[in-house]
């Protein structure tokens, strides 16, 4: 490679000159410097007036020719990004603004007093937005000398504030900024910048793993990080200015940059200020918002409307209790605006308007989770009903609108054969607080309609817990095709159906990170089963804990679970009872180019009922050391192609629990008690797909009292996360090899496929 090729080998570095000079700066009343330089630059001057001294600042873009497509316009961004600040805060008090283009590791810029390093970008409109929010470091990391890592929001989130005003202050119709994905076609394009903050923070609170604005930097996750100390920090700050109004907010920000500039204020400080400029008590914002996770939801309770006018009434639903904003419409446009000040339960406000339409937090400035009771509408028979919108695949929660997402489903098993059928739900972004999912599917070789559903209500405590979540599943495939006897086949009525009510729970307080995390899962059943002329209800149910701590390098967790389920029918009694307990504790020894993890499992579980007076051969109620196969799974917690097959392909997909063994042999299926130990460890190969594995379980004697069997397997084995697995045992115990019917190497292999993806709430490191 040549030497004098850098930055992506596009533009060469000139020689350098023999000559040596010496170049001095100074600066008074800054904490910090930085100085970069770059032979190959291409410098841009420009000047800009501050607004309210007229004082000229010179602005100056420094940038690799190659990048000259993105930093043409740089001296529009800066002059801009400096004078909407200083409109806003307070004029800047230095003599140049510099933006310099440089690859960073900081993400997308650094700041520092008086200049700032932009890294890489891919449009214009990125780079605006990265230099003005760097730039706009300069008030309050620079001049007010915010200490971001104990208050970082008084800097990165103060500045967010301004950044999103500053993006819909110059772009006012920016409704074409989020959604590049396949042509706008998930419904996102219509979105702002504005709208994007929006989105990230209530994304995160929905799932209940929010923290608090005022949290250390170093406490921070890193989803919360961007979410909370940015994006919520702006929001609400939005929020406060919506509610004083542009005037008295540039006031209360200027009386504060006056007071406190080169002094390094603390939020009390900036409380004190902003209280007594604008005459306002304003602790929904300073007790209640910031320093904890209390979420705001607004509710419009009545509306009477006539020719005087529409009186208004609105319950406080959420946690914070901060003024709300309410709007009257008259044939779609908004008419008038009135703020009802602070209430702890409800308050009524008349408004001048005869409205046809009502909304509570009409600007979408309100950081509301959930804003689907904020509408009246005087037409049609609901009034408080939001209006139907049906979309393809899935969207964004538009205000107003209760969007119904579709989407074309296939799917296939054993019984039902080809399945088609179609997906309606409202899992759109942010989450709703009740969510919906219906698929019904026509099975071909069943000739019924099969299918799952379900239906949840999130909502989010104030303390002990993150997130608290009630809902019902609802599942129904066939079970069967037919029964042979002899050389006679005779297709039969066979399929199930579970009714699953269950309520499930993040416990802890959404406070500094941890890395300890629990939750907590009761979930009951009604089973019906139909197979050709025998028909069975049962009912039952669980509860399972399962604790995490998770490092970097390590992962431990624990699973505490106990299990009861009884038969409903008089001329069929049965019950059954069963408690377990597994850990695992995972250890990543390798963490350069390929990360592989080392995993090692223990499992134990122990039937403390199982009562089947008739029907004794079953073996549904059973413990087995390769994991639930079809039958086993009573509670119908996963999928399977074959749920009933006891040979062939389909009956090895089977999910990894009780015994974990990655073998297929029903070897240690028993009704007392199993436990065993499972190791796995990645090869530092493709990204660790590959790895090897080996298996150890113990189990009484069925015949012999008191004499404890043993097996073993070992081998290796393909994973594509938690969902797909293959596993080629190359060593199994004797007793375990012979107790395979055929001596057919591919019975062997065990295939696991995980897919169940209703009552299996969203983790935060599945996005972030």
């Amino acid at each position: 490679m040549d030497q004098k090729q850098g930055y992506f080998g596009r533009t060469k570095f000139p020689d350098s000159d023999a000559e040596f000079k010496t170049i001095r700066y100074t600066q008074q009343n800054v904490h910090d410097f930085a100085w970069f330089a770059d032979k190959r630059f291409k410098v841009l001057k420009g000047e800009v007036a501050l607004p309210h001294s007229g004082r000229k600042v010179t602005t100056w873009a420094m940038f690799v020719p190659h990048n000259t497509l993105y930093w043409q316009n740089a001296i529009e961004y800066l002059n801009d990004g400096t004078y909407y600040y200083s409109k806003w805060n307070g004029d800047y008090p230095y003599n140049n603004v510099t933006a310099i283009d440089g690859t960073i590791s900081a993400g997308g810029g650094m700041e520092y007093p008086n200049i700032t390093v932009i890294g890489n970008v891919s449009s214009k409109m990125e780079l605006e937005i990265v230099i003005v929010h760097e730039v706009g470091h300069n008030w309050f990391y620079g001049i007010l000398g915010t200490n971001e890592r104990v208050h970082g929001w008084m800097d990165e989130g103060i500045n967010t504030l301004n950044e999103l005003r500053y993006i819909y202050t110059k772009y006012p119709n920016n409704d074409n900024m989020s959604d590049e994905v396949l042509g706008g076609r998930f419904h996102f394009d219509h979105l702002s910048h504005y709208d994007m903050s929006d989105f990230t923070y209530r994304v995160v609170a929905g799932m209940g793993e929010d923290q608090p604005i005022e949290t250390h930097s170093a406490e921070f996750t890193g989803a919360n990080y961007g979410a909370v100390m940015y994006s919520k920090t702006g929001l609400v700050f939005t929020y406060l200015k919506q509610y004083l109004g542009d005037e008295l907010f540039d006031k209360c920000m200027q009386a504060y940059f006056d007071e406190w500039k080169f002094k390094h204020p603390q939020p009390e400080d900036f409380r004190v200020v902003l209280e007594k400029t604008s005459g306002k008590d304003l602790g929904w914002l300073f007790d209640e918002i910031i320093p904890t996770t209390k979420h705001i939801d607004y509710k419009l309770k009545k509306v009477q409307s006539d020719e005087n006018g529409t009186s208004v009434t609105v319950k406080n639903v959420g946690q914070v209790n901060g003024p709300i904003e309410i709007g009257a419409y008259q044939d779609g446009k908004l008419v008038e605006t009135v703020w009802a000040e602070p209430s702890e339960t409800k308050t009524t406000v008349q408004l001048k308007t005869p409205a046809d339409e009502v909304r509570v937090n009409p600007s979408g400035r309100i950081p509301e989770l959930s804003r689907e009771n904020n509408n009246w509408h005087q037409s049609g028979l609901f009034g408080k009903a939001e209006k139907p919108k049906l979309e393809f695949l899935i969207g964004d929660n538009e205000p107003a609108k209760a969007n119904i997402f579709w989407t074309p489903m296939i799917a296939a098993n054993q019984y039902d054969k080809l399945m088609l059928g179609v997906a309606v739900h409202n899992y759109g972004l942010p989450f709703n607080k009740f969510q919906y999912l219906v698929v019904p599917m026509y099975g071909f070789g069943s000739r019924r309609i099969s299918g799952i559903s379900e239906f949840s209500l999130n909502l989010l405590p104030a303390r002990h817990l993150k997130l608290s979540r009630f809902g019902v599943s609802v599942k129904s495939f066939q079970a069967a095709e037919s029964i042979r006897n002899g050389n006679t086949v005779t297709k039969i009525d066979a399929f199930y159906v579970g009714i699953q009510p269950y309520w499930y729970a993040k416990i802890g307080n959404r406070k500094a990170a941890t890395p300890i995390s629990q939750t907590i899962l009761m979930q009951s059943i009604y089973r019906f089963d139909k197979y050709h002329v025998r028909e069975t209800n049962r009912v039952g149910g669980f509860i399972r804990y399962d604790f995490m701590f998770d490092r970097p390098d390590h992962e431990f967790s624990t699973r505490l679970r106990t299990d009861f389920m009884t038969r409903l029918n008089v001329d069929q009694p049965e019950q059954f009872g069963r408690s377990s307990v597994e850990a695992t504790y995972r250890f990543r020894y390798l963490r350069n180019k390929t990360k592989a993890w080392v995993e090692v499992r223990g499992y134990a579980g122990a039937n403390w009922l199982l009562d089947q007076k008739m029907y004794d051969n079953l073996t549904e109620y059973y413990l087995n050391l390769s994991g639930a196969n079809g039958t086993q799974d009573v509670f119908l917690e996963e999928y399977y192609f074959g749920r009933y097959e006891a040979k062939g392909f389909w009956s090895q997909q089977r999910q990894e629990n009780m015994g974990g063994f990655r073998s297929t042999s029903d070897y240690g299926t028993n009704k007392d008690w199993v436990a065993s130990g499972n190791f796995y460890m990645q090869l530092p190969v493709l990204g660790g797909i590959f790895g090897v594995f080996a298996d150890a379980g113990f189990f009484p004697d069925p015949f012999l009292n008191g004499t404890i069997q043993s097996a073993y397997d070992a081998g290796i084995g393909m994973r594509l996360g938690k969902v797909f697995g293959l596993y080629f045992p190359l060593y199994i115990s004797k007793d375990m090899d012979e107790a395979y019917e055929s001596t057919n190497y591919t019975t062997r292999i065990r295939l696991t496929f995980q897919m169940n993806l209703i009552n299996k709430p969203l983790k935060l490191g599945n996005l972030f």
